[in-house]
């Protein structure tokens, strides 16, 4: 998931070891890859099918990392390495949240498409920064409030160039508000991981309990508002799509970040995390034809500048998870 990136915080390595920088590409270019994957996937399968379809690959790479990390005991009380029910509680919240914004952003996939849907997404860090801020009492960088308004001009440039252009869909402009959503909680669901690291939860503890949940509460809401989809073949007709995506997001750009995270400084990985909806709407415009013109790459890049100075520069003294 989009918001685990901004939650890990690790020391980069020494001078002279491999170099980081190929890996945070690899996250940028698996994320935004695993956008393309989504639309086409929603284009023939219902979106609501899609939170399951993408949440069972990082599932079992949580039920590995867990396995290979011997983390099991920090998940159990009568053990001495228990995290607790709070931190246990934060990662459930997590990924109920989360799965509720990804319900809408596979509506808004299909209503916008990409170059309409990952910008406005992306401002998730925005909005976890400004969350952490209220709830954890961490300090915000004054640069942080130059990005919100970088962002917001980026968002209505975005919003004025579909406008002169050719619409996904004659209801594109909903996607906004969806997509808008989904990064609220995002941003809500990444303050709860960070929270719950910082009470000692390792990673692979962090990804097996929130993965658990969301596949949970998609298969639940697949029950209580569409169970007929279950059984009917034509609503999982994107079923390859959808799981790739998965693969690509909630494993390989994942595994890159980490790595990345361990290679080189934190700030450095944000910068390169900023790319990511200037790459999306790229592979959108080349691969799947979706109209740009130079007003919305403009508002594109203006969002991205945001989310760069949100996460760059972010307070020294930030507490490590």
């Amino acid at each position: 998931m989009e918001d685990i990136s901004s939650k890990n915080e690790v020391s980069p390595a020494p001078a002279g070891r491999r170099r980081g920088e190929p890996w945070a590409l690899g996250t940028v270019l698996g994320y935004a890859s695993a956008s393309i994957f989504d639309r086409l996937g929603v284009q023939s399968a219902d979106p609501l099918v899609g939170p399951v379809l993408r949440g069972l690959p990082s599932l079992l790479m949580g039920i590995i990392l867990v396995w290979r990390n011997k983390t099991f005991d920090q998940m159990r009380p009568s053990s001495s390495r228990y995290i607790g029910g709070r931190a246990i509680m934060a990662f459930v919240g997590a990924g109920i949240i989360s799965t509720l914004g990804l319900f809408l952003y596979y509506f808004a996939i299909r209503l916008g498409g990409v170059i309409i849907t990952i910008p406005v997404q992306e401002t998730y860090v925005i909005w976890g920064t400004l969350i952490a801020w209220v709830f954890l009492h961490e300090r915000i960088h004054r640069h942080a409030l130059l990005g919100v308004g970088f962002i917001f001009a980026g968002l209505l440039g975005l919003s004025l160039g579909q406008l002169r252009g050719q619409p996904i869909s004659p209801h594109w402009y909903l996607a906004i508000p969806l997509a808008f959503t989904t990064a609220l909680t995002y941003g809500v669901s990444g303050v709860l991981w960070r929270d719950g690291q910082l009470r000692g939860a390792h990673q692979s503890t962090a990804i097996f309990l929130q993965f658990l949940t969301s596949v949970l509460v998609g298969l639940m809401g697949l029950l209580v508002f569409a169970p007929g989809l279950i059984l009917h073949k034509a609503a999982w007709g994107g079923l390859e799509e959808l799981l790739v995506s998965g693969v690509l997001s909630g494993v390989f750009a994942i595994y890159c970040m980490f790595t990345a995270l361990r290679l080189m400084a934190v700030a450095r990985v944000y910068a390169f995390s900023a790319l990511q909806p200037l790459v999306a709407t790229l592979f959108a415009h080349f691969f799947l034809h979706e109209f740009l013109n130079g007003l919305m790459l403009v508002g594109i890049a203006l969002v991205s500048t945001g989310v760069i100075l949100t996460q760059v520069f972010r307070p020294k003294d930030e507490r490590q998870a």
